[in-house]
């Protein structure tokens, strides 16, 4: 009696999921930051600054938290401020930003926000998706394996 209940769980949970499916697209964890209820911003360090990004998702536990703007650096040559002036939940599942001119490579994102008494201190995690060149594209689909 378990598994068709399972079954059919799993069934509905993909069938709300089908951007998932069909993007084929993987999100990189960039990083993330305990909000503290002293501050009033905070910093996360991309993990991995070697690489190119085109869009950045933002996704909150625990607690909502009302941003201000984001602040993204890029690798030493510049950056960019992005007002949000919004509140960001968990219920919201993902904030995404798209990174100007194509794609650059982050060295870190500063969250600025508004301090609140929470009862629970948020968690702020990035992703992102890189960018992709047409030689890897060409590479997935002729199946090269280097």
């Amino acid at each position: 009696m378990a598994r068709p209940r399972l079954a059919v769980s799993v069934l509905v949970l993909l069938a709300l999921c089908p951007g998932l499916l069909a993007s084929g697209q993987f999100w990189d964890f960039l990083g993330y930051t305990q909000i503290s209820g002293n501050a009033d911003h905070s910093r996360i360090a991309i993990a991995r600054p070697d690489l190119a990004y085109r869009t950045i998702q933002m996704r909150v536990s625990d607690e909502a938290i009302f941003l201000d703007r984001l602040v993204l650096r890029f690798d030493g040559k510049g950056s960019q401020e992005i007002t949000v002036s919004g509140r960001v939940s968990p219920a919201a599942k993902s904030f995404v930003i798209q990174i100007p001119q194509d794609a650059r490579m982050l060295e870190s994102v500063e969250l600025w926000y508004y301090r609140e008494s929470w009862g629970r201190t948020p968690k702020v995690s990035l992703y992102g998706l890189r960018k992709t060149t047409p030689e890897i594209e060409s590479a997935a689909e002729r199946g090269d394996n280097e």
